[in-house]
């Protein structure tokens, strides 16, 4: 065979075969082209078919164990005004159930209660306190300034302040407490030119206290008014008792990036330092539990505090010994 012949069969198989790629490729980029078209029709239909959606349809919400957070898709018409305008499966970040309880009658089964969907998170911000204060410190101020200036500039976004406290104390001491905290913050961003309706506020007292007293550091983190810079909105939803359902299943959820707009965003957490520390001091003739804590911690009431933190140092409560070294809170 010459060279001539050889060549030209050569390039007849390349024409061939390039060909051929060329025709799996407009294939392949038409059989995508398909079926992302398709995938905007289906949500396109879902979101048209359920542009109805009020707070009160049904199912309600359910649970997302992974994520922490609900997907929903109501089947059945309810009766109140529409929630925000989206269709078909939604992940919302955090429903606030029954927020204004503290304010409100008991519930009764199925009562249209006042509550909190968290659509968009902006930013987390926690502060703490002292002990037994509602002060606002000066690091804390820091933090509560840049937080009004993120929400000046997102005029959507509202906040819900949660005040929290140590495990001491009796429940109704400290829900008045994590009341005073709560409405610290938000007398703070007012005077910082935040609208007072943009800002809601709640007491869990000690309810979510999770420190023994043993831990300092620990209490001093329970001791907080946190809240979420976040797009908010108020909606009704029937009284269930504690919020409850099952997973939705993965078959039936439709996934954040396939709806965008319904996209959960999470930019930042800020915290306030915490400031606690302890002292050494040693024990001097005639001195007792209830003369050191009056003299250390403002109050003899505390003698009991004081043991519970230092009960691998001291044998006998009700009798000191001279030159025992125990540890003294600051907090």
């Amino acid at each position: 065979m010459s060279a001539r012949t050889f060549l030209k069969k050569i390039g007849l198989k390349t024409c061939l075969v390039m060909l051929g790629c060329a025709i799996l490729s407009v294939y392949g980029t038409a059989a995508a082209s398909t079926k992302e078209e398709k995938r905007k029709t289906d949500i396109q239909n879902t979101q048209e078919k359920f542009s109805w959606w009020p707070t009160d349809a049904k199912p309600e919400p359910v649970k997302d164990a992974q994520r922490g957070g609900y997907w929903w898709w109501p089947t059945q018409p309810g009766q109140v005004e529409p929630l925000w305008g989206n269709r078909g499966y939604v992940y919302v970040y955090k429903i606030i159930y029954d927020y204004k309880s503290d304010e409100l009658p008991a519930p009764k089964p199925q009562e249209l209660r006042p509550s909190l969907v968290i659509k968009k998170i902006i930013k987390n911000v926690k502060i703490y306190f002292d002990y037994n204060k509602s002060t606002i410190r000066e690091d804390a101020a820091v933090i509560l300034k840049d937080a009004a200036q993120t929400l000046r500039r997102n005029p959507d976004s509202d906040i819900l302040v949660t005040g929290n406290c140590d495990t001491r104390g009796s429940e109704a001491y400290n829900e008045k407490l994590g009341r005073k905290r709560a409405e610290a913050v938000q007398n703070f961003l007012i005077g910082q030119g935040v609208d007072e309706g943009r800002i809601r506020i709640i007491s869990r007292g000690k309810l979510d206290a999770v420190a023994p007293v043993t831990d300092i550091v620990g209490m001093q983190k329970d001791r907080n008014a946190q809240f979420m810079i976040a797009e908010v909105e108020e909606v009704m939803i029937p009284y269930q008792g504690e919020a409850s359902g099952e997973v939705a299943s993965q078959e039936q959820v439709m996934t954040e990036e396939s709806s965008p707009e319904n996209k959960v965003v999470e930019k930042e957490t800020v915290e306030s330092a915490v400031q606690v520390a302890t002292k050494e001091y040693t024990v001097k003739k005639n001195d007792s539990l209830w003369s050191i804590a009056k003299a250390e911690l403002g109050s003899g009431h505390r003698w009991k505090y004081l043991y519970e933190i230092n009960k691998d140092r001291i044998r006998n409560p009700n009798k000191l010994k001279v030159g025992t070294k125990i540890v003294i809170p600051i907090e």
